[in-house]
């Protein structure tokens, strides 16, 4: 049988996660993922049978994630507007050998409509563009850029989109910069996504917040749970004891 990971060309690098139990290819120069989509989807949590969607996915890793995870999911999907990182994540998703639960989409997140039917998905996930184009110098990579600034769609346009696939009841979890959480609240009840779960992540600890990891439901009543804070690394610069649980704990087959 061939191995389809050893096919990856100069410009592309293969890179394993979790001990080797998810494997990837990547640009080596262009868009590549990062922890916070480690992060992201170590705060999602599954019912069985559900059907979730990933947007914005990328390469598709936080759909290897779920599904390596064996929670159950009926259907993982994960739609992205690049071309190439939309076949870059469907050659992820034979090298992991999930093809029969993830089914991988090129779409635009303003066009949710021309693809799935309204409110069939029981979970959004989603690693949005962070930066307003006026906001910071813009990556030089255009992957990287569309993935960063909002650039072809809008913190709003994304949830949007997970208020028309969420059924009622439905959640949606999502990671945004801590400096812009108030606006990310405020678009979500704009949105009636209620929040009801919150989790600050640092760096370390004594140091400022970096991110916000958030749930929230599609018809939800007011009442939030802030979770205690995460931090990534000890002082002495190794992963914290929680870090390296989310590395070693994340996979369960």
């Amino acid at each position: 049988m061939h191995d389809l990971s050893s096919s990856h060309t100069r410009s592309e690098t293969f890179d394993t996660l979790f001990g080797g139990k998810i494997r990837v290819v990547q640009e080596k120069y262009g868009y590549r993922f990062s922890l916070d989509a480690i992060l992201l989807a170590g705060f999602v949590w599954l019912r069985r049978g559900e059907r979730v969607i990933d947007l914005g996915t990328g390469i598709g890793v936080i759909p290897l994630i779920l599904g390596k995870r064996g929670e159950g999911a009926e259907e993982i999907v994960g739609v992205e507007l690049q071309e190439r990182l939309t076949e870059l994540a469907k050659r992820n998703v034979l090298i992991n050998s999930l093809a029969s639960l993830i089914h991988i989409y090129q779409g635009d997140i303003k066009c949710m409509d021309a693809l799935f039917p309204h409110s069939t998905f029981d979970v959004v996930v989603t690693n949005p563009p962070y930066y307003r184009v006026a906001s910071g110098r813009i990556n030089p990579y255009s992957q990287k850029a569309i993935a960063r600034h909002e650039i072809t769609c809008t913190a709003d346009d994304v949830l949007q989109a997970a208020r028309y696939l969420l059924k009622e009841g439905g959640r949606i979890f999502i990671i945004f910069p801590a400096r812009r959480a108030v606006t990310l609240l405020d678009r979500l009840r704009n949105a009636m996504l209620e929040p009801k779960t919150l989790r600050w992540v640092h760096s370390r600890e004594g140091e400022e917040a970096k991110f916000i990891l958030t749930e929230a439901y599609k018809g939800g009543g007011e009442g939030v749970k802030v979770l205690p804070p995460f931090f990534v690394y000890s002082h002495d610069g190794k992963y914290t004891p929680e870090m390296e649980t989310l590395y070693s704990d994340a996979i369960m087959n």
